[in-house]
């Protein structure tokens, strides 16, 4: 049976109007089209909030929700009436055309309704009886002015409600440090642990938003790159999913090749950031802030104090940690960041939560960061793209010393050491990884 929900696309001016199953209308915000070629036949088509007309695919914990928009090809020019349903036979010609093999989610654990502007809401939900997996919800417009490319969509849903977290009984933690220019953050739900079922990796680092300075304010803001922001706009796709297994995502900041660093601000200067980035922590719901001191022009400038000393960046992880007492505050063992001093009477450890070694790095850093637990401190860092892979000995070593434990920077589908990261699994939680699927960049 399909279930259609009715989209009247004729009204003057471009603008929308839907009908769910009664009669009111909602009036429907007209959106910019000027980026696509189309002729002077305006025809409506479907798209989901992350821009893709033909096919996505999201993680879901329990139930979730897909925003779509239908929109007229012909920017200002209404399309003529549509609607939009659930359908199965958009599924059986995909899969024949692709050679794919997807079941469809059953139709009563989805809702289609009407939400705000031109936007519609495609719901989902697990039930008891539904198997651990990956599902398809085929969708399709229906009308005598619908586009036949971009009408129909398969939308690839994947329930891991059924999945354990990522807390393993040791406490040891595996940190995905994560260059995700090139890298999807949802790979780090592709790797459990064979025994326990449970998620290999504890937290991940966005690699990474900046530091920058405002020369018209003479102000430093958070900068985030094109990726980053994508990332946190989108974070219900690409960050919840992690949090919900108990994963931590973390900013990374780091300097963006101007005068601002995170070793030289001023006092006020370092209120202000700190405030700053727990602002940004609250508005995208992360867990945390990662400093790592590189990239950032060195020199003496009006309104700066010189970046010499370990006290500026110390005053600054302070005053985030203030301010933000219950995120976690974690810094890079590199550089200006390698060690930090006292503020206002407190050790570093009462406003650090995680000091992560450089590659290679296994030597206890209590005198670099005087108050840290062992516990905070994260030895034997990999480096994936270049090589760089911890041992099974020092492995050992971070067990039997009491540590925290290791990271691996730069994980991706072309990135995968599975050998690696089973050295890691044996020596902390007596169990080996296994790698599940795939998620690669898809922005």
């Amino acid at each position: 049976m399909k279930q259609y929900l009715k989209y009247m696309l004729a009204l003057p001016l471009g603008a929308f109007l839907l009908g769910a199953c009664s009669n009111a209308d909602v009036d429907l915000t007209q959106v910019d089209e000027s980026r696509y070629q189309t002729s002077e036949v305006p025809v409506a088509y479907l798209e989901s909030k992350y821009g893709t007309t033909d096919i996505d695919s999201v993680i879901f914990n329990n139930e979730g929700k897909t925003p779509f928009i239908v929109k007229s090809s012909v920017a200002g020019k209404p399309a003529g009436q549509a609607t939009l349903g659930y359908d199965a036979a958009v599924l059986e010609q995909y899969n024949k055309e692709h050679g794919t093999s997807y079941q469809a989610m059953p139709q009563d654990l989805v809702t289609i309704e009407a939400a705000n502007g031109d936007t519609v809401n495609v719901s989902y939900k697990t039930a008891e009886s539904l198997p651990q997996g990956k599902y398809a919800i085929p969708l399709s417009l229906k009308g005598s002015s619908v586009s036949k490319e971009k009408g129909d969509f398969v939308l690839l849903v994947d329930d891991i409600s059924k999945m354990p977290d990522c807390h393993k009984e040791s406490g040891l933690q595996v940190i995905s440090c994560m260059e995700v220019n090139d890298a999807n953050p949802l790979y780090n739900l592709c790797f459990t642990l064979k025994k326990s079922g449970k998620y290999f990796f504890d937290q991940v680092i966005m690699f990474s938003g900046n530091i920058n300075y405002d020369a018209a304010t003479g102000r430093v803001y958070n900068y985030n790159n094109e990726n980053v922001q994508h990332l946190l706009d989108y974070k219900e796709k690409y960050l919840e999913p992690l949090q919900q297994k108990g994963m931590k995502v973390i900013l990374g900041i780091l300097g963006n090749h101007d005068r601002a660093s995170i070793m030289n601000l001023t006092e006020a200067g370092a209120k202000d950031f700190a405030l700053e980035l727990k602002s940004v922590m609250d508005a995208y719901n992360l867990d945390g802030i990662f400093f790592d001191d590189e990239y950032s022009n060195p020199g003496n400038y009006p309104g700066f104090e010189p970046r010499s000393s370990t006290y500026n960046f110390s005053r600054l992880a302070y005053y985030l940690k203030q301010y933000a007492p219950d995120k976690l505050v974690e810094v890079y063992v590199y550089s200006g960041t390698g060690s930090m001093t006292e503020v206002n009477g407190k050790q570093p450890g009462e406003f650090l939560d995680y000091a992560i070694h450089d590659y290679g790095g296994m030597y206890d850093v209590s005198s670099s960061y005087p108050g840290l637990s062992k516990k905070g401190m994260i030895l034997g860092s990999s480096e994936f793209a270049r090589g760089s892979k911890i041992s099974a000995y020092n492995c050992q070593r971070i067990v039997e010393g009491g540590y925290g434990g290791t990271m691996i920077f730069s994980l991706a589908p072309e990135h995968t050491d599975l050998n690696c990261m089973n050295r890691i699994a044996r020596a902390f939680y007596d169990d080996e990884v296994v790698k599940t699927g795939s998620y690669s960049k898809d922005w």
